[in-house]
């Protein structure tokens, strides 16, 4: 019978907000970890720097890189997930690089029942996958397309379409007023679609768009 690896495999995961940071930045976390004796990095939602079996990361880490490490525990807003966006992509239809940013340093952290999660997009092909995140925003020929309630994991739910606000101030007073809404509502075992569907999602309008 073939043993399983451990489990306490140590590993550190910079906070990174929107996915973007510069060459030198970058070279120099990557000079940290390497003398603090990372082993391996996966790049994906979040890039997480990976330490051998049962070995775990300097406690200074964050501080030598200048760089705070992402908590995975189950609750709060996690960082905002962005796709290439104007600066990396000629597909977008309106710029979204700032208003990322933007909804990153507003909300990255804050501490509610349920874990939630933002993605932005610069145009309809939706590379960061807002469809299926808790609160998603999507750039619109008319603006800026707001989806809410979904999410993948074992159970996927494709996010409902709000509204579209034609501001990038309307945005972010509508996603202020979701995560008011789910930090309100939202219990632990539930995330924010399944507490919308409980509770009607016309009256979820009447809340948040009011």
């Amino acid at each position: 019978m073939s043993q399983k690896p451990p489990r306490d495999r140590g590993t550190f995961a910079p906070r990174i907000p929107a996915g973007i940071i510069s060459v030198k930045e970058l070279r120099n976390l990557i000079d940290v970890v390497e003398s603090e004796g990372a082993e391996n990095v996966k790049f994906s939602g979040e890039t997480v720097f990976v330490w051998g079996e049962g070995e775990h990361p300097p406690e200074n880490i964050a501080e030598l890189s200048g760089k705070e490490g992402i908590d995975f525990k189950f609750g709060g807003v996690r960082p905002v997930k962005l796709c290439s966006a104007e600066t990396f992509c000629q597909r977008f239809q309106r710029p979204v690089r700032d208003l990322a940013l933007e909804l990153d340093k507003r909300y990255y952290g804050r501490q509610i029942n349920a874990k939630l999660v933002i993605g932005v997009a610069g145009c309809q092909r939706s590379c960061s996958e807002p469809g299926i995140k808790d609160v998603g925003v999507r750039a619109h020929p008319k603006g800026y397309e707001i989806l809410v309630g979904g999410c993948a994991g074992l159970k996927p739910r494709i996010a409902w379409s709000l509204c579209i606000v034609p501001t990038k101030e309307r945005v972010l007073e509508i996603v202020d007023a979701i995560v008011d809404y789910s930090e309100r509502n939202c219990k632990r075992s539930y995330r924010l679609g399944v507490t919308v569907e409980k509770r009607g999602i016309d009256a979820f309008k009447e809340e948040v768009l009011a």
